[in-house]
C-alpha cells in the first residue's frame, strides 16, 4: 500500500496539532476568548452608539467683520450642528477667554477663535492670527481644528497676494482700482483645487483602526506560541518520535505550518466579526478586507516561523517573540492613529503598518480590493520568504 502523499500527510499533522490545541484551555483562551474581550474594551473605548467619530468644532468669531463672516459662514454650512462626523458650529462674539472655557467644560470638543481685529489686520495687510484649543487627551479633533486653522491662514494669505498682484498690475496699467472691490471679487471666486478629508466624513470609526492594530499585536503571540510547539516537541522527543515513522520532515512542517496559519486566521476573524456584528464597525469591503487579513496572517505566520527557527530554547523563542511583537507594534504605528514624522515613514515597511494603512483605507471608503492589493501581495511575499527561511532554519535544527 502506497504511503500518503505530502500534502496529505500535512492535512493529517495540522488536523492533529489543531486538535491537541484545542484541548488546551490555555489555547482556547488565546485564540477564542482573548480576542472577543479585546473586541470588547475595544468596543468600550471607542465606540458610541455607530462607533463613529463625532465632534463639534466651533467657529468663535469675535471680530464680527465681513471677512470673518464669510469665514465661518463657508465652514458651518459644510456640517448640520450634533449630526455624524465632525459638525462647525458658530459663535458670533465668542471671545479666546470664553472659547477656552467652553472646552474645559466639554461644550465644545474644540473652538477655533478668529479674534477681534483679525479682519482689519488682513486688509492692512499686517499679521494677523487665529487661536486653536482643544482636549490635549484628544489628538484628533485636535488635529482637525489645527488644519482648519490652517486652511483659513492659507486661504486668507493666497487672497491677501491675488489682490497685491492685481493692485500692483493695476497701477503699472494706470488703471484705478479700489482694494476693497478686488478683495470682494477674490473672495467671492471658486477656489480652483478643494482637498477632501475623509476625516470629516463619516465613514470611518476609530474602532476600524485600533482593533485590527490590537487583534494583530495579539496575533504574534498566538501564532508564536503556535510555531513554539516545534520546539517543545524537539524537546520532549515527540517530534523525533514523529519522524521515524513514515511521515516526511516536509510533511510535518507543512502540517505546523498549516497550524499556525489556521489559528492565526481565527484569531484575526474573531475580532472582525465581533466589532462587526456586536458594534456595527464598518471595516470596509468584505473581500478588501478579507485579502488584508490573509496578507497580515502569512506576514506574521511567516515572522514567527523565523523566530522558532532561530531559537534553541522555548525561553528563547518566548523572549524573540515579545521582542518582535513589540517593536513592530510600535515602527508599525498599532498604537497611535496620527503617526508622524519618523514613524510614518517607518511604518510602511512593517507587516503590520502595511495592513494597517490598508485597513484604514477600506474603512474610511477610499480603498476597494483592487487598490489594498498591492499591499496584500507584498504582505504574502514577505510572508512566504520569512516562512520559508523558517522551515528551513527549522529542518536544519531537526537533522541528527
Amino acid at each position: 500500500m502506497a504511503a500518503p502523499n505530502v500534502l496529505t500527510q500535512a492535512l493529517l499533522v495540522a488536523r492533529l496539532d489543531l486538535r491537541r490545541r484545542l484541548r488546551d484551555r490555555s489555547v482556547l483562551i488565546q485564540v477564542i476568548l482573548a480576542p472577543v474581550l479585546l473586541a470588547l474594551i475595544i468596543g468600550g473605548a471607542f465606540s458610541g452608539d455607530s462607533g463613529g467619530l463625532r465632534a463639534d468644532i466651533w467657529l468663535a468669531d469675535a471680530d464680527g467683520s465681513e471677512l470673518s463672516t464669510q469665514i465661518v459662514a463657508a465652514l458651518a454650512g459644510q456640517s448640520e450642528p450634533g449630526g455624524e462626523g465632525v459638525s462647525f458650529v458658530a459663535k458670533p462674539g465668542l471671545d479666546a477667554a470664553a472659547a477656552e472655557a467652553a472646552v474645559d467644560a466639554d461644550e465644545a470638543d474644540a473652538v477655533v477663535v478668529i479674534p477681534a481685529g483679525f479682519g482689519a489686520a488682513v486688509r492692512a495687510g499686517e499679521a494677523a492670527e487665529l487661536r486653536v484649543f482643544g482636549d490635549a487627551g484628544d489628538d484628533v479633533v485636535a488635529g482637525i481644528a489645527r488644519s482648519v486653522a490652517d486652511g483659513i491662514a492659507n486661504g486668507v494669505q493666497t487672497q491677501r497676494a491675488a489682490i497685491a498682484t492685481t493692485l500692483t498690475a493695476a497701477a503699472q496699467l494706470g488703471e484705478e482700482v479700489s482694494a476693497d472691490d478686488v478683495a470682494r471679487v477674490a473672495a467671492a471666486t471658486p477656489a480652483a483645487i478643494t482637498v477632501r478629508d475623509s476625516r470629516f466624513e463619516n465613514t470611518f470609526s476609530m474602532m476600524s483602526f485600533f482593533a485590527p492594530g490590537m487583534a494583530m499585536i495579539f496575533l504574534f503571540f498566538v501564532m508564536g506560541a503556535a510555531a513554539r510547539s516545534l520546539v517543545t516537541e524537539r524537546r520532549e522527543g515527540t517530534l523525533p518520535r514523529m519522524l521515524a515513522g513514515p511521515t516526511s520532515p516536509t510533511a510535518v512542517l507543512l502540517g505546523k505550518a498549516l497550524a499556525v496559519l489556521t489559528l492565526g486566521f481565527t484569531s484575526l476573524l474573531m475580532v472582525w466579526g465581533i466589532t462587526s456584528l456586536g458594534f456595527g464597525v464598518d471595516w470596509g469591503d468584505p473581500l478588501g478586507v478579507l485579502l488584508v487579513i490573509t496578507g497580515a496572517v502569512v506576514a506574521i505566520a511567516g515572522i514567527s516561523l523565523v523566530i522558532t527557527g532561530l531559537a534553541r530554547t522555548e525561553s528563547q523563542s518566548e523572549a524573540l517573540t515579545i521582542v518582535f511583537a513589540l517593536v513592530l507594534s510600535v515602527l508599525g504605528g498599532s498604537f497611535v492613529y496620527t503617526a508622524t514624522g519618523f514613524l510614518a515613514e517607518v511604518r510602511k515597511f512593517t507587516p503590520n503598518g502595511q495592513a494597517l494603512m490598508a485597513f484604514s483605507d477600506l474603512a474610511a471608503g477610499n480603498a476597494s480590493p483592487a487598490d489594498v492589493l498591492p499591499a496584500v501581495l507584498l504582505l504574502l511575499g514577505g510572508g512566504l520568504v520569512t516562512g520559508a527561511i523558517g522551515l528551513l532554519a527549522i529542518r536544519r535544527g531537526l537533522a541528527p
